[in-house]
């Protein structure tokens, strides 16, 4: 299958806490992904860049105030009845005590569970080990079945009109 181009701007963050060899994990009581493990994020508001949106979703869910994160990547999917796009940043925690949100619970977990546990959003498993290790933002494409099944996948340069500046401050 031909991927189709990305949406021109991602809708939505998605950021990876560390903590030595630990990543702070979300179990999600929320569509998409209830029931499964994921980092934090969420809807990138009117007017907000993807860095910003990242910043306040981390806030609001984690409790924990960062000044940046650094940009790794654009994660997009096409399904048989949606797609889009979604900013991918990593960040040090600046603190290991977070708070509680209504999203779901917060809990620290090891890297090797997080790239491995069948209880984690499957294309993490994929797309993890690079982002958390610090490889250069790019975009990490995934095409899904009608059963929600990744079909096939593939790792892609960022387009040429896409602006890293825009997106989020690397730290």
């Amino acid at each position: 299958m031909i991927a189709p181009a990305l949406p021109t701007a991602p809708t939505h963050t998605l950021c990876f806490l560390t903590n030595g060899e630990r990543v702070l994990m979300l179990h999600r009581r929320k569509e998409p992904n209830r029931g499964l493990w994921n980092g934090v994020g969420g809807r990138i508001e009117a007017g907000e860049t993807p860095h910003v949106a990242c910043l306040r979703e981390v806030r609001e869910e984690t409790g924990l105030q960062l000044t940046a994160a650094r940009f790794a990547g654009l994660l997009s999917w096409c399904a048989p009845a949606t797609g889009g796009a979604l900013a991918l940043y990593t960040a040090p925690a600046p603190s290991e005590e977070v708070h509680g949100c209504d999203e779901g619970d917060l809990r620290w977990q090891p890297r090797q569970w997080v790239f491995s546990s069948s209880a984690v959003v499957s294309n993490i498993h994929i797309f993890g080990p690079a982002v958390l290790n610090g490889a250069p933002a790019c975009v990490y494409h995934f095409d899904y079945g009608s059963h929600g099944h990744i079909q096939s996948h593939e790792r892609r340069p960022l387009p040429a009109s896409f602006q890293v500046a825009q997106h989020g401050a690397n730290i």
